[in-house]
């Protein structure tokens, strides 16, 4: 009997336990997808920002030759 009252007054805890774990392990994974969709974002900004840097360096080669023909 004493042994039933012990798991019965255990058993809230034990659930409540249980549920943070769950919120936890669920709050983890929508952090990880974050962070991965940051880096992909991350990533394809600076393949444009390397584009731009080399459309710009292009620009500034055909100017200097506009230049350099007038």
């Amino acid at each position: 009997m004493e042994l039933e009252t012990i798991l019965t007054s255990l058993l809230p805890s034990i659930g409540a336990v249980l549920g943070v774990w769950v919120k936890m392990s669920t709050e983890v994974a929508k952090l990880k997808g974050r962070v991965h969709v940051l880096e992909r974002d991350r990533s394809e900004i600076k393949d444009l920002v390397k584009e731009c840097v080399e459309g710009i360096q292009e620009l500034k080669i055909l100017i200097a030759r506009k230049g350099y023909d007038s």
